[in-house]
Formats: C-alpha cells, structure tokens, sequence
C-alpha cells in the first residue's frame, strides 16, 4: 500500500503539505504544489485510509445501516432508499445483515462503532421490538453513535424513530374487502413480536369493529415476512375446509407467498379469494393479479432518516425524534376492483 511519506517524497514536499491537498485544509498550499502532489497521487495510485482519517480528525463520512433480512424486497428497497439519501448527502453506506439473530446484528454494529460511523440506521431490528435483545444491548451500552430506527416503536439508547400508520393503513385496507361485501375476512400477521404487526391486527379489529363484525370471530394466520414461509402456512390454509373468502396481509411479501399457494390448490384471486396487503414495494404491480395494498413512503423515510442522522445526531442523544408517516391505499385487482 502506497503510503503519504511516498506521495510527499515523489511530489518534493512534506507529508503535511501532501495533507493539506488531500483535505483541502487547513493551510493553503499554492497551485504549483498542488498540481505536483495530485500528479504524485495519481501516478502511485494512492489511496487515503478513510479510517484513519476519521479517527484523526472526529468525523466520518460513512453511515451504517442493519437490516434484518436484506431478501426481503421490502427490506431491500428500503435499504436502496436510505443509500441513495447518504450518496446526495456525500455520504457512502456499509450494509450490515442481520438475518433476525441477535449475535450477528451485533457484530455489525460492533463493527460500524470501530469504523466511526456518522450514526446508524436500524430497520426494524432482530425480533427484539419491545427491547433490544442481549448481544446488540451489550455493544450499544454506553455508545454516543446517534441512532435511527426504521418502523420500530421503540427508542431505547436515546435514538430517533420513524413510523408509518400501521393501524390507520391496516383499517383502510379491511375497510376496502368490506366495502366489497366480505364479512369473513382473515388476519394474516407477522410475529406478534413486531410493534407493527400488533398496530395493523389492531387496524383490521377497528375496520371490522365499526362495521358490526366480531374480530374474535375471525380466522388469524401467522408466517414470517417471508414469501416461502408465507407459501407454506397459506398452503396449509387453503388445504383446510373452512378457507377464508378474504384476507388481510401484513406484508407484500407474505401476499405474493399466499398468490402462488392459491394458483397451486386451483383458487382465482380475486373470485375465490380476495387479497389485500401492505407495503407497496414494486414487485406488487406486476404480480398476477396486481396487489391492492397500503403503500408505505418507502423513499421519504429512507431520506428523513438519513437526515436524523446527520442533522439530528450530534453524539450526545439530546436530539431524540418520533416521526410519523402517512400511507395510502393503492387499489389493483386482487381485492376485486377492475
């Protein structure tokens, strides 16, 4: 690795002149010498150690984010949100996968403190939702990185949190089937872990609620936000005999897992089944039938949190935030609407 002693010696100047250049700062270095030592660094290819400049002088131009499971599209474009904020803000991203396991997240996040990150963004977080679990506790303990978290209700560690209306989408969205005339109308939820899964099964209570309907009457489903482990349980439902005529789904990607069950066990949606869902991630408009479902800011809160963190974190945790984003229901075919 070309260092800046060689930089300086092949340019005829001091290291602290080749810094200077390099930083911009803090001293003026004239034309001349400025030319010499860009052409020196690009003649050895040198390459700064961003790492060690950060450490050196306080500041980083990297942020980090976790994501529990980055094949999730959802997961996926959402992480591509907060990525493209950071690049207009000047700011690159390192990606951490968490695969909802506890010790693996925290490795990431041990690993985004050593490195000096700007702050970290969270989406979600590893089914830890009502406190974080153990091993990413432990590493977070005591750490002034300014944190965000992205739909998770809570903020321990003195971090912002960004929410979309769960419950006022997920009311919307039954409200939809029961204007279509449905009356039996299942729930089919994530892990009751999930602040958001709990916010949308209270949304499909209140629609149902205030049309006269019993929500203890109704049939409840539970996969992973997963498509295959969603293709399985809906597998199984549909083999039953008392199938629903209607279904609410917390995610996209549970609902193209419940599509592909019902071609295979011989079911039209929407004649059979009606379907509608939650999300609005963009596999949802080209699928058969195209999904009715909620639509989350996916863009909007990539951006806000890019801007908690940068405008918001100063280190200190005296900056904490709540922010809660409007969805909206986006109307296809699979709830029945031509």
């Amino acid at each position: 690795m070309v260092t800046r002693d060689e930089v300086a010696r092949e340019a005829g100047t001091s290291s602290a002149v080749v810094s200077y250049v390099i930083n911009n700062g803090p001293r003026n270095v004239s034309d001349a010498t400025r030319e010499r030592v860009l052409a020196a660094v690009a003649k050895l290819a040198y390459r700064p150690n961003a790492v060690a400049r950060s450490l050196r002088s306080s500041s980083s131009t990297v942020l980090g984010l976790i994501v529990p499971d980055i094949t999730n599209a959802y997961c996926g474009e959402l992480a591509l949100a907060v990525e493209n904020s950071a690049l207009e803000r000047n700011h690159t991203l390192l990606l951490g996968n968490a695969m909802h396991d506890d010790e693996r997240q925290a490795k990431h996040v041990e690993t985004f403190i050593a490195h000096q990150v700007k702050g970290i963004v969270f989406i979600g977080s590893t089914y830890g939702d009502e406190a974080f679990l153990a091993a990413t506790s432990r590493v977070l303990e005591g750490s002034k990185t300014p944190l965000v978290f992205l739909d998770r209700s809570t903020s321990e560690f003195g971090a912002s949190t960004i929410l979309v209306d769960n419950r006022g989408g997920a009311m919307l969205a039954t409200r939809h089937l029961i204007e279509h005339g449905h009356r039996e109308i299942a729930n089919f939820t994530g892990s009751s872990g999930l602040s958001s899964v709990r916010d949308r099964t209270d949304g499909w209570a209140d629609a149902l609620t205030a049309a006269g309907l019993d929500p203890a009457g109704q049939q409840r489903f539970e996969s992973a936000f997963d498509r295959y482990d969603a293709f399985a349980v809906a597998t199984a439902m549909f083999a039953a005999g008392n199938r629903p005529r209607a279904i609410f789904s917390h995610s996209d990607e549970q609902s193209i897992g419940i599509i592909y069950a019902a071609a295979q066990a011989g079911l039209r949606i929407p004649e059979d089944v009606a379907l509608v869902s939650f999300d609005g991630i963009k596999e949802a408009g080209i699928v058969s039938p195209g999904l009715t479902t909620v639509q989350q800011p996916i863009a909007r809160a990539g951006a806000l949190a890019v801007d908690l963190v940068l405008d918001g974190g100063s280190g200190e945790h005296d900056t904490q935030q709540r922010e809660m984003l409007p969805v909206e229901l986006i109307v296809r075919h699979s709830c029945g609407c031509r």
